[in-house]
């Protein structure tokens, strides 16, 4: 079998998986989605590259939805993933509500942010929303009583190692087991002091949440999560950031993609769409990206002012270069087969979903602002390794 080969299949299976990246389907999706099974081989590929990109349970979730069928071997492999997404669920659930219960009582407020926040905000099922770790927003000065808490509750905590009397924006701490499962917890705050360590710019990733908190009620228990626009922001802010050293190995995943759509949509009717299509063109854009691959329900076809757009050239295509490959790459492929690599303008698919950009920007984008940004970082990366060894 040929690289062609291999690239249909993935092409296949990335617009089906693209297509269903929404927590609520709708008739148009569906018709769609019956279309594209129709024509679809890439049977055994489907349940890996779905779970690679967290959307296991919500494929599963829509084919059932829409009353279609598929090979008996692809169907009970999506199920188990399902299932198993379910248990999974369940005991960060757990954990999630011991350490809001911990913080309660020791007067400390956190944020729960992405997965097990959205999955009980906007999915039908929580167990659609697959997640990895538990996401929780303190402030500067919560972090480390909120360590000291959750060290003498059994958990398990690195020590935090201090950059220039900086606390690290992200603290990694592990939950004891709980039927064989060790949940992941990740504590972050914002520090107006922390730079970026890829191109030592400003670190905006949790910066903004400025709008007050709202509750969610989960087992009869309150957590807090931010505001929707807060929560729009940091999610664009994350799948960027993802997208920078996204690989086909390590993508952008597609559940960031249901988790945007899936807000936005619930949230349609609320907010200021004049003011947005105003004063923040690069969620338009990433928005006409997303619906290019998807059809939009007919409830909001008239709210949202997005374009119909096709579907951006170079759809799932990564950039090849520097930071996709280390920089010791160019020891094994050469020096100017690495630059070159590296300095290619990206896709247009990714200069869209990356910049914020229309495809009549994609050019400029491509062969200027982008090899530019990619020196600057590329410069600071190298500067830092230099300064590591003199150390």
């Amino acid at each position: 079998m040929d690289q062609r080969d291999d690239d249909n299949r993935l092409d296949q299976t990335y617009r089906l998986l693209a297509l269903c990246a929404r927590a609520q389907g709708h008739p148009a999706m569906y018709e769609e989605l019956g279309r594209q099974l129709e024509g679809f081989s890439a049977w055994d590929d489907l349940p890996a590259q779905a779970e690679l990109h967290g959307m296991a349970p919500l494929l599963w979730h829509h084919i059932q939805q829409a009353g279609l069928s598929i090979p008996a071997k692809t169907a009970q492999m999506l199920k188990g993933l399902y299932l198993r997404s379910r248990i999974y669920n369940d005991i960060y659930t757990q954990v999630l509500l011991e350490i809001m219960s911990l913080f309660e009582h020791a007067g400390i407020r956190a944020q729960v942010l992405k997965g097990l926040a959205l999955a009980y905000e906007y999915y039908p099922d929580p167990a659609l929303r697959p997640f990895n770790d538990i996401d929780l927003l303190l402030k500067r000065d919560d972090v480390l009583p909120a360590l000291d808490l959750l060290a003498d509750a059994g958990f398990q905590i690195a020590s935090p190692h201090a950059t220039f009397g900086l606390i690290p924006k992200e603290l990694k701490v592990d939950a004891p087991l709980r039927d064989g499962i060790r949940a992941h917890i990740e504590l972050h705050h914002y520090d107006e002091r922390q730079r970026s360590k890829r191109d030592n710019a400003l670190d905006t990733e949790f910066m903004g949440f400025d709008l007050p908190s709202h509750s969610l009620l989960i087992r009869d228990c309150v957590i807090h999560v931010p505001a929707s626009t807060d929560t729009l922001n940091y999610l664009l802010r994350h799948l960027v950031r993802h997208l920078f050293e996204g690989t086909p190995a390590k993508p952008m995943q597609l559940k960031w993609v249901a988790d945007i759509v899936s807000l936005v949509e619930r949230h349609a009717n609320t907010w200021d769409w004049g003011y947005l299509h105003k004063n923040d063109k690069a969620l338009i854009r990433r928005l006409e990206v997303f619906y290019s691959f998807m059809p939009m329900p007919e409830f909001i076809a008239g709210m949202i002012p997005i374009r119909s757009v096709s579907l951006p050239s170079g759809f799932n295509r990564y950039p090849e270069g520097w930071p996709q490959q280390k920089i010791q790459k160019w020891k094994e492929i050469g020096l100017l087969r690495f630059l070159r690599k590296s300095f290619t303008p990206p896709s247009v698919w990714w200069l869209c979903l990356y910049y914020g950009i229309n495809e009549r920007s994609a050019f400029w984008y491509g062969h200027i602002i982008h090899p530019l940004q990619t020196l600057k970082a590329m410069t600071w990366t190298l500067f830092q390794r230099t300064m590591k060894r003199r150390k």
